[in-house]
């Protein structure tokens, strides 16, 4: 100790002798320090959400005494049916019974002409009209032994009936009839009821099938050539008529146009047919 305060002597002599040295000269200028002060960065603590956790719920046990006691089941009782008697809710009705074709007597067409030439009545002697000629053969002499015939369909467009080949079918409930009248081929649908269809005859040969190829009962025929195609080409006409009896068959009839309509005389079936025009057409047929 007392070695280190000789050296801090002799250090304050010399610093002494050297501040004498320099009395003379300017006193130097006075230097204020500038304390920088670091700014301290803050310090970021992170903060994580913890969750707290809830309280488990703890059932508490409940009194079996505090529940509730279940009602005793119900049986529903059901009601005894009740016998209810029909009541009927309509009348049955009777419906026409087929026709079946023949050489059966059909009743005469009735009705009154209107327009045209008058036809006047006679009595005992003959019929006399207004009509310029009267028909000859077996057509002449059906529409001449019933005025009301005459009545009905007028007068004659020819003086006498025309040969022309024909063919005649009986079907179920009705006939199909077909002629190659005057400039057209005509097929006639006649019904049980009484009413009738006239088609023109389209059928070619080589270009229609012959057949449709339907299977008929036993017993019964399909129609074919151009009474198949009106056949199944209009099925009202087929309903109506059914299936075809027997096959068909050709030969020569008797045509005659009349103001409303036409008679047709068909050898093969036994009958001459009377056809009025009309809305529907109308038809019925004597023998001969």
């Amino acid at each position: 100790m007392r070695r280190r305060g000789i050296v801090w002597a002799i250090v304050v002599l010399v610093g002494m002798g050297v501040a004498g040295c320099g009395v003379l000269r300017d006193a130097p200028p006075t230097v204020t320090p500038i304390y920088i002060t670091a700014t301290p960065v803050p310090v970021i603590v992170p903060v994580v959400a913890t969750e707290t956790p809830s309280p488990s719920p703890v059932l508490a046990a409940t009194s079996a005494a505090l529940l509730p006691t279940r009602a005793p089941e119900r049986t529903a009782t059901l009601p005894l049916p009740q016998i209810i008697t029909p009541t009927p809710t309509f009348t049955p009705t009777t419906t026409d019974t087929p026709v079946t074709p023949g050489p059966v007597y059909y009743p005469p067409v009735g009705g009154v002409a209107e327009g045209g030439g008058a036809i006047v009545v006679g009595g005992m002697g003959g019929l006399t009209t207004g009509c310029a000629t009267l028909p000859g053969g077996a057509i002449g002499a059906i529409y001449q032994s019933d005025p009301s015939i005459a009545a009905a369909i007028g007068c004659p467009l020819a003086s006498a009936p025309t040969s022309v080949a024909s063919a005649y079918q009986p079907f179920q409930n009705g006939v199909m009839i077909w002629v190659a009248a005057p400039g057209q081929s005509l097929i006639y649908a006649l019904y049980g009821n009484g009413t009738y269809q006239r088609f023109n005859d389209t059928f070619r040969d080589g270009v229609d099938p012959s057949s449709g190829g339907a299977v008929p009962p036993p017993g019964l025929v399909e129609p074919v050539r151009g009474f198949g195609k009106v056949w199944r080409e209009n099925p009202a006409a087929r309903d109506t008529l059914g299936w075809a009896l027997t096959g068909e068959s050709g030969g020569t009839a008797e045509f005659l146009a009349f103001e409303r309509g036409e008679m047709v005389r068909v050898p093969q079936a036994g009958q001459t047919y009377i056809l009025i025009t009309g809305a529907p057409g109308t038809w019925s047929a004597r023998a001969g």
